[in-house]
């Protein structure tokens, strides 16, 4: 009995404040380590804008190339004309429509090309009036068209960038159709009388165009400059006309306003 006693006793830790557990089983205070990682994404919104533009259209191209005769009943047209001769600059106005991604207002400071651009599509219908002009060949034979309306539609992508503040830029492509109509033409071969014809047959044709602009915002309502061109595909000849004609260009200055939603 008494060596059981001994041996119990033993085995107790010594008394006292001194006493210390094994290290293996000694208390600490538990430590929590979190990792936090903030992520920061720009709030994007959708926004609308409709816009009213004029311009001033250059109109450029060969309407045909070679000489101008008369050959019978029809006038064949291979002298070199060029749209320029035949039409004189035209006025025209755009009517637009845009859906855009738009960021948030950029952070003051920065290169502009380090700024989030909007992007989306638009819609636009636009027309154009050129007064005719009139075109003469080496051996006199004059043409003579009548005012030619230029209507169009496009549909294309957009994108627009703030520069500083208020002022911003945007660029654009389009595809469409223009509609070329019947146009009549007064043609008067050297030593012949003038006679009427159709020189362009009525038709819808492929069109596309490439714009850029400026522009100042107050609030909602923005002024805007720039400049473009349009390539339309060629028309086509009256039947009475035989002549090659080439693509339609334009070279456009344009001014107008659009209000944002």
């Amino acid at each position: 009995m008494i060596v059981v006693v001994v041996l119990f006793s033993s085995l107790l830790p010594p008394s006292g404040d001194d006493a210390a557990l094994p290290s293996q089983l000694s208390l600490e205070e538990p430590a929590v380590s979190l990792s936090l990682v903030s992520l920061q994404g720009e709030q994007f919104h959708f926004g609308m804008t409709a816009a009213l533009q004029g311009r001033v259209a250059i109109p450029l191209g060969a309407a045909d190339r070679g000489d101008t005769f008369s050959s019978g009943n029809v006038i064949v047209i291979a002298n070199r004309m060029s749209y320029l001769e035949l039409f004189n600059p035209g006025l025209g106005f755009t009517l637009e429509a845009d859906l855009m991604v738009r960021p948030p207002p950029p952070v003051p400071g920065g290169p502009p090309w380090e700024r989030t651009p909007a992007m989306g599509g638009y819609v636009a219908l636009e027309i154009d009036w050129f007064d005719g002009g009139s075109a003469t060949d080496d051996f006199g034979t004059k043409v003579t068209p009548e005012t030619l309306r230029l209507p169009q539609v496009y549909v294309g992508f957009k994108a627009e960038g703030t520069v500083q503040e208020n002022f911003f830029g945007d660029v654009r492509v389009g595809f469409g159709a223009a509609h070329y109509p019947s146009l009549m033409a007064k043609i008067r071969p050297a030593g012949l009388p003038e006679t009427d014809r159709e020189f362009f047959q009525d038709r819808w044709t492929f069109a596309m165009e490439l714009r850029m602009h400026f522009g100042w915002r107050a609030g909602p309502v923005a002024i805007i400059f720039g400049l473009g061109g349009r390539l339309i595909a060629p028309p086509t000849e009256g039947d009475a006309i035989s002549m090659d004609p080439g693509a339609f260009w334009t070279l456009d200055f344009e001014a107008g306003v659009q209000i944002g939603f």
